[in-house]
């Protein structure tokens, strides 16, 4: 169907108007580039036939003119005869299959339930075992002095220290380990609080290092017990008088008189005498 005529026609109505193309540009939104190539009928240079109708019509339209009769004189869009787009090539197999990111994932889930049952199988088979057989052996007798034994022996005239320690029976391993020990395992000559225990006579003590215990029994006359600390050290002894007590290199005044109960709290600053409770449960 032949064109000629339409754009020449758009172009009269325009100049009768004295209409200019950046005119019609604001009013229809339609780019120049667009606008010249309707009125040079060059049709081709247009995007497609969908747009160059709608073009046609929006500026017959704006010139009042028939714009149903100019685009019936435009070629309609034969979609029978239109060419169909070529297929895409088809290529090889893509890397990440989807059936065989499934396979891997089925694989690595069978791997995964093996596992677990051959965990279960060796736990249920040697774990448990083990198990069993330590919960069922009896655990061995603790010679440690219980708290309540620690404040009776305190309490202990020192008579009856001196006499706890020669008893034959006497066999606390915590006042065995403290016979004739000048420095405990681990005992660092750098830290800032070093206190020497030396028994005079016959006392029971309990020693701690920074809130741990370090020493709880007797000591003998001439048992001689080293400690060290980064904070403090603290004291509770049942013969005060019966220790001597060197801080830092400097020996000490007693802490008190013979067969007293003392709590002595020593720090790098010096040492500190702790109020005694009488109600108290425990000496530390």
């Amino acid at each position: 169907m032949a064109v000629n005529g339409i754009g020449e026609e758009l172009r009269r109505e325009r100049l009768r108007q004295a209409l200019t193309l950046d005119d019609i540009v604001q009013r229809t939104r339609i780019s120049p580039r667009s606008l010249e190539a309707i009125e040079a009928e060059a049709f081709e240079r247009l995007p497609g036939t969908v747009f160059t109708r709608n073009f046609v019509r929006l500026y017959a339209l704006e010139l009042n003119l028939d714009a149903d009769a100019l685009v019936s004189r435009l070629p309609k869009v034969d979609i029978e005869s239109a060419p169909l787009p070529n297929p895409p090539s088809r290529g090889g197999r893509t890397k990440w299959d989807p059936r065989l990111v499934a396979a891997l994932v089925s694989a690595l889930w069978l791997v995964i339930a093996g596992g677990a049952a051959g965990g279960g199988w060796y736990y249920w088979n040697h774990f448990r075992r083990t198990v069993s057989t330590v919960a069922s052996t009896p655990a061995p007798k603790s010679n440690a002095p219980t708290a309540a034994s620690i404040a009776t022996a305190v309490s202990l005239p020192v008579s009856q220290q001196s006499a706890l320690a020669d008893s034959p029976n006497f066999n606390s391993s915590a006042s065995q380990s403290a016979s004739n020990q000048t420095a405990p395992e681990g005992f660092d000559n750098n830290r800032p609080v070093q206190v020497v225990l030396t028994a005079r006579e016959a006392a029971w003590v309990q020693v701690s290092a920074d809130g741990r215990t370090a020493f709880v029994g007797l000591l003998h006359p001439n048992d001689k017990r080293t400690i060290a600390a980064d904070a403090q050290v603290r004291i509770l002894t049942g013969n005060a008088g019966g220790l001597d007590i060197s801080l830092n290199g400097k020996t000490l005044d007693p802490i008190g008189p013979r067969g007293q109960v003392r709590t002595v709290r020593l720090t790098a600053e010096g040492p500190q005498f702790v109020p005694q409770n009488p109600t108290a449960s425990s000496p530390l």
